[in-house]
């Protein structure tokens, strides 16, 4: 194993970025940040060869203790319950999708072709509102198709979030109802039933 090779090997295990001093400044400002979490995607720097963790955001040392206290108590997006008619599921979803799902299917519901799926015009994969609830608590990997494209990539459950039964109702209704998709509600019965 090269000597690089095992710099980044130990800059993996270690869960955290590094920068590198012969990255550009840009690279350097953007991960000179900790980072907490899984990652799902890693980007590696054209000039060094070094990876970075590009999923999730990485945050400053100086937001750790909120971030470990967000993770312990739930985000302030996140609630326990709430109104359960389709327009207010709907108005915390969208907050839900822009915390939790945005950056993966984009705030336009198109996702990434060929990286992440869309969700506008999905309703075809997705299907029935415990199914859809099922795919956001459970998480997703494999190959599938949706709208005629392939994806091969995983989606954590819950999509990598603490999300509560309220907040997977209100974000599949989100979903379900934005972007020109008119699908339905789905309703806090719908999370508890789906297997």
């Amino acid at each position: 194993m090269s000597s690089r090779s095992l710099v980044a090997l130990v800059a993996l295990l270690a869960g955290c970025a590094r920068t590198w001093p012969m990255d550009p400044p840009e690279i350097q400002a953007r991960f000179a940040s900790r980072h907490v979490g899984q990652c799902n995607a890693w980007v590696a720097s054209q000039r060094t060869g070094y990876e970075y963790c590009s999923s999730p955001a990485f945050l400053p040392d100086a937001t750790l203790g909120a971030y470990e206290k967000a993770k312990s108590t739930g985000p302030s997006w996140s609630k326990a319950s709430g109104p359960t008619d389709a327009d207010s599921l709907k108005a915390h979803g969208e907050g839900v999708y822009t915390n939790a799902c945005a950056s993966c299917h984009q705030a336009n519901g198109e996702g990434i072709a060929g990286v992440f799926p869309p969700l506008k015009g999905a309703g075809s994969f997705y299907g029935s509102a415990a199914n859809h609830a099922k795919l956001i608590r459970d998480g997703l990997s494999g190959e599938i198709e949706v709208n005629g494209v392939k994806y091969s990539g995983a989606m954590p459950p819950k999509g990598g979030a603490p999300l509560t039964d309220y907040d997977i109702a209100a974000v599949a209704t989100y979903e379900r109802l934005s972007w020109g998709n008119n699908d339905g509600p789905v309703t806090l019965d719908d999370v508890k039933g789906a297997q």
